[in-house]
């Protein structure tokens, strides 16, 4: 093989391996949201979460969203999509779990296309991850798309999260 061609090879070989990475993160965000679950799944029990968060030093019950991940990030009209989010909870008395309004919003074009309002939802201490889904309409139009997941804590104040993902026909 002479130069020129090790040359060209060198060059389009890491474009094909973006290429190919780009394809396979589809697939692989498409297979995660397949094998989740609804429901939700202790991941740090309250004790080591009130070490990590001086829960001792805090207004309690203190509670805060700390990750949303949205799967797979884009989607064809009518899709069904995962989204995980991950809280924690301090209580004011040991194993105290807080009823409260969780609330669920789709923006597209900054406007609201949809919302819905779970009144029941239940914090738990320690750090919980909570798996849900939601099907697009198959007559959705394409483009970018925002979820916009929170809960309201007794004392007034909203812990929320937002993520984009993309409804598209390029698949």
């Amino acid at each position: 093989m002479g130069k020129l061609a090790r040359d060209a090879v060198a060059l389009c070989l890491p474009l094909l391996n973006l290429v190919a990475l780009a394809g396979c993160s589809a697939l692989y965000q498409q297979a995660v949201a397949a094998i989740r679950q609804p429901g939700d799944h202790i991941a740090t029990t309250p004790d080591q979460v009130w070490l990590d968060f001086r829960c001792t030093e805090r207004k309690r019950p203190f509670a805060r969203v700390e990750s949303m991940e949205v799967v797979p990030q884009m989607i064809k009209p009518g899709a069904r999509v995962n989204y995980r989010l991950s809280y924690v909870m301090c209580p004011r008395k040991p194993s105290e779990t807080i009823k409260t309004s969780l609330q669920r919003r789709i923006l597209f074009r900054g406007e609201q296309v949809a919302r819905d309002v779970k009144d029941d939802f239940e914090l738990k201490p320690g750090r919980w991850v909570v798996d849900s889904f939601f099907t697009l309409p198959t007559n959705s139009p394409l483009g970018v798309y925002a979820l916009e997941v929170g809960f309201k804590m007794p004392n007034g104040g909203a812990h929320n999260k937002a993520r984009s993902f993309v409804v598209s026909n390029e698949f």
